[in-house]
């Protein structure tokens, strides 16, 4: 019996055992090798997978820019909100059950009913205890008056976590082959189950391995787009009519995989896309075209809003494919018999025409947010060729119409020396029947040449502005923002679009719903901050690489407003030399850049002419009527040589005139009886002043001591009771001279005149007023007397100016140093002292705008900032403005009702400002 009882208990231990061990193994048991694609459906239009949820949900919460920016709209804010719901809910379950975020996360989008658009989210399980633990922690985690729901499906257990308020929704998820499938749609997630039953995977679909091979790692996200069906779910964020079109737009291409990097400042997607070559897809218009050099940035004037450019290394083959593609759409007859209608117009084949002009691109380009400002650019082999073949065109239709060509001519002057032609066009809507719907509204109506670029506008007034604007070199290749993100672009791309985000708001904005448009003009200051998007397309191989950016900059900056600007090969740093136009009276301008080009500009902006020389002006550009016949010239000199030009840049006879000594400063003018003989002085680095007459010989009448030590500043001449003094200093001591170079006044105390500043007449005290390089004031009496007075304390780097601020007869004195301007009385009363954030870049210039209108001119370089305040310290309105140099003041043009301010930034630009 004992046996018998033995034999029972070691069975059933044995059986406890089997089921015990097989217990265990079951709980041990891990999920290999599962797919989350697998569980995708085949129809969805986005999928976004990120190799790490933990480090997902920690970059984001720690973005302070993009992202930031982005959870300011509804849609980017539930993905958001579902993150950080994820997070929550794991770190609420127990130690027990406690899981690592530290694994991938799989979203896919899927459009449900006519507008709704579900996400299906998907985490891999390592194990069934993880399984176990995650399921009995998500139950814990609900309130006590809460319980989870299930039901089965295809032998799958579903569950369902209520919602906790009437704003959420509920959440259902399974567990499904080693994966944790979520979704706010219970029809999404039981498409997902059952998508996981059956062999036709997402994976197979034509293209999509393809560019799921080349993923990039250690980045946030992988983006996959189905572009069959991913525009109707753009087609939901746009007005009717767009929305009607894009929701029928499935040719575009097969498959799109962009690998996405969050940083604070920039938001960079690349990668490739599959374009089946037997479908009938736009992008295989790309294919087989090699990748171009885009050049168009040179000639695109800086204010483009919006720009689009085709590459295209062959045109023909464009053309051929172009067809066929119009051919597989059913449209091709359409396209053949515009063709042939403008033919009927103008007895010319006008197809033929542009696909034997076009070289490497075509364009597109938007100016600020004005929908009539829109142009068509062609870069063309030969202008003078594309030119000829165009006016065929038109003369065919002058003909018909019996009329001139002539006729449809017109002329824009951008000055007296330089205009363009500008044709009639007999259609309007050339772009579109060529290239297709992405050129609608893009008028033709008119058309001109700019090097080799052919230009289409709608008429003749915006085309003049974009000459005017890229004659100047205002183009978009010096846009700050645009040089510095073409760190992210190709060298060569066959599809290029690039747009200004706060420029272009409003024109995109007028595709959108009226939820979205409302969403911007709530946040138009968080939009403004995405300032730029860049995107690129290049053939590659059997793909096409796709390479976009958006630009996020947290600090908005407006561009300067200015009447024109006009770009210099490279910067300058001395004040701009208003000059005067003998011809037209108009003042034109003088500059010359730090590779010592020498620039002439006319009124409107454009230079005149450029001139080498052999070092950097020293001292100011003056001019002089050298012929006397009230022509003029422009004096001035360099490091060895004195110079002479007339208007056009040549040199005047004998010009230029090499010095016996390098200069130190700058030349002085003399035209002691005011007939126009002028005589030259020039401080050299022996130590010596030499006078020229204005035929560059020197005066032999002219003969002073060598000074004892260098010459620190500029000769002046002074008249006084009909004498004439001619001054200057070493560092050490002052020389008052006659017009034979002899000593005329002998001071009785010597002091170091300060280096950046010189006399100043004070006539009816009789006195020359300085300081010295220690900001303590010297009056000079041309009876050798010499006083002092010390007003503040300033370094020998200070500036000093005396003149009559307040038409009271009496001079002011007004300090520069540092960050500060100081203006005292002659009696040593403060009247003003101005703080700027920055130290003061250069000597401030006073502007007499009448006898009790005066105003000061500052530069602060760090800041590119210049400022105009009146002697109060009050800015003049609109200051500051954007500068790095001195500034000029002037009328550009007699009759002129405002001031223009000619100044320097830091784009290599002269910018022009009108000063009311």
């Amino acid at each position: 019996m004992l046996k018998k009882i033995l034999t029972y208990f070691f069975i059933v231990l044995l059986l406890a055992i089997i089921v015990l061990g097989f217990l265990y193994l079951q709980k041990q048991k891990e999920y290999k090798g599962i797919d989350p694609f697998s569980a995708i459906p085949v129809n969805s239009e986005l999928i976004v997978q990120f190799e790490s949820l933990e480090q997902l949900i920690t970059k984001l919460e720690n973005n302070t820019g993009t992202w930031k920016e982005l959870s300011n709209f509804d849609k980017i804010a539930k993905i958001n909100s579902n993150l950080q719901f994820i997070d929550s809910l794991v770190g609420n379950f127990n130690s027990e059950h406690s899981i690592s975020l530290d694994r991938s996360l799989t979203m896919a989008s899927h459009l449900q009913g006519k507008s709704d658009i579900e996400y299906l989210y998907i985490l891999p399980i390592t194990d069934y205890l993880e399984e176990k633990g995650i399921l009995s922690s998500i139950k814990n985690w609900l309130a006590p008056d809460k319980e989870l729901k299930e039901k089965t499906y295809q032998n799958t257990s579903l569950f369902t976590i209520p919602k906790t308020s009437e704003k959420e929704r509920e959440l259902h998820f399974a567990f499904s082959k080693g994966l944790l499938i979520g979704s706010h749609s219970m029809l999404l997630l039981e498409n997902s189950i059952r998508q996981l039953s059956t062999e036709n995977s997402i994976s197979k679909s034509k293209g999509f391995e393809q560019i799921r091979r080349t993923i990039g790692k250690n980045v946030d996200a992988n983006i996959f787009l189905n572009l069959k069906t991913f525009p109707k779910q753009i087609s939901f964020s746009l007005d009717r009519d767009h929305s009607k079109f894009i929701r029928n737009y499935t040719n575009l291409a097969n498959w799109t995989e962009l690998d996405l990097s969050f940083r604070n400042r920039i938001v960079l997607l690349n990668g490739f896309t599959y374009s089946d070559p037997q479908q009938g897809n736009l992008m295989n218009l790309f294919l087989q075209q090699e990748p171009v050099k885009m050049e168009m940035e040179s000639i695109l004037p800086s204010q483009v809003s919006m720009l689009a450019i085709l590459g295209i290394n062959d045109p023909l083959l464009h053309k051929g494919k172009y067809r066929k593609y119009l051919d597989q759409m059913g449209k091709l007859s359409d396209y053949q018999k515009n063709i042939n209608d403008l033919k009927s117009k103008t007895g010319e084949d006008i197809e033929e025409i542009i696909f034997s002009i076009i070289y490497k691109e075509v364009g597109l380009a938007f100016f600020e947010s004005d929908p009539k400002k829109r142009f068509t650019l062609i870069r063309t082999k030969s202008a003078s060729i594309a030119k000829e073949k165009m006016l065929k065109s038109v003369l065919g239709y002058a003909k018909k119409q019996k009329r001139t060509l002539d006729y449809y001519k017109r002329t824009y002057k951008l000055d007296s020396q330089t205009s363009f032609d500008i044709y009639r066009l007999p259609d309007d809507k050339l772009p579109e029947k060529l290239f297709g719907s992405f050129f609608t509204d893009a008028s033709s109506a008119y058309f001109t040449f700019i090097g080799n670029y052919m230009l289409m506008g709608p008429n003749i007034n915006v085309l003049s502005d974009f000459i005017k604007e890229s004659v100047l070199g205002k183009t978009l290749d010096t846009n700050l923002s645009y040089q510095e993100n073409k760190e992210f672009l190709s060298n060569k791309a066959n599809f290029f679009f690039y747009t200004v985000t706060p420029k272009a708001n409003r024109f995109i904005s007028s595709f959108l719903n009226k939820d979205l448009q409302s969403e911007i003009k709530n946040h138009k200051e968080s939009v403004n901050k995405f300032q730029a998007v860049g995107l690129q397309l290049s053939a590659n191989r059997n793909l096409i690489y796709n390479n976009l950016f958006i630009e996020y900059d947290p600090v908005l900056e407006s561009a300067p407003q200015t009447d024109w600007e006009s770009r210099l090969d490279t910067c300058f740093r001395h004040k701009p030399y208003l000059v005067k136009n003998h011809y037209t009276k108009e003042n034109e301008i003088m500059i010359q850049d730090i590779n010592n080009q020498l620039y002439l500009l006319n009124p409107e902006g454009r230079i005149l002419w450029k001139k080498p020389l052999d070092s950097k002006v020293i001292g100011k550009i003056e001019q002089i009527d050298y012929f006397k016949n009230n022509k003029l010239q422009y004096l001035f000199a360099t490091k060895n040589h004195l110079h002479l030009l007339d208007r056009n840049g040549n040199y005047v006879k004998n010009y230029p005139i090499r010095l016996k000594s390098d200069a130190v400063r700058g030349i002085s003018i003399f035209d002691y009886d005011k007939n126009r003989n002028y005589r030259f002085f020039i401080p050299c680095k022996d130590q010596k002043v030499y006078a020229y007459s204005k035929e560059g010989k020197l005066i032999s009448g002219w003969n002073p001591a060598k000074a004892e030590n260098p010459i620190t500043c500029e000769i002046q001449h002074f008249r006084v009771n009909n004498k004439d003094y001619i001054v200057y200093a070493d560092k050490y001591r002052v020389y008052i001279l006659n017009r034979r170079g002899v000593e005329r006044v002998k001071l009785k105390k010597q002091f170091s005149k300060s280096e950046n500043n010189p006399f100043y007449l004070e006539k009816a005290n009789k006195r020359l007023v300085t300081t010295d390089s220690n900001g303590i004031i010297y009056y000079c009496y041309f009876n050798g007397k010499v006083e002092s007075k010390s007003f503040t304390e300033l370094s020998d780097a200070h500036y000093f100016i005396a003149t009559d601020l307040n038409a009271d007869g009496k001079n002011e004195y007004l300090f520069a140093d540092y960050n500060f301007l100081k203006i005292y009385d002659v009696s040593g009363n403060q009247k003003l002292e101005q703080k700027f954030d920055s130290g003061i870049s250069y000597r401030p210039n006073v502007y007499k705008f009448s006898r009790r209108n005066i105003e000061i001119g500052i530069c602060v370089e760090n800041e590119n900032k210049i400022y105009l305040i009146d002697t109060e310290g009050n800015n003049h309105s609109g200051f500051p403005l954007k500068g790095n140099t001195e500034f000029s003041i002037g009328f550009a043009k007699a009759g002129n009702h405002s001031f223009n301010l000619y100044v320097g930034d830091n784009r290599n630009f002269l910018l022009n400002y009108s000063v009311h």
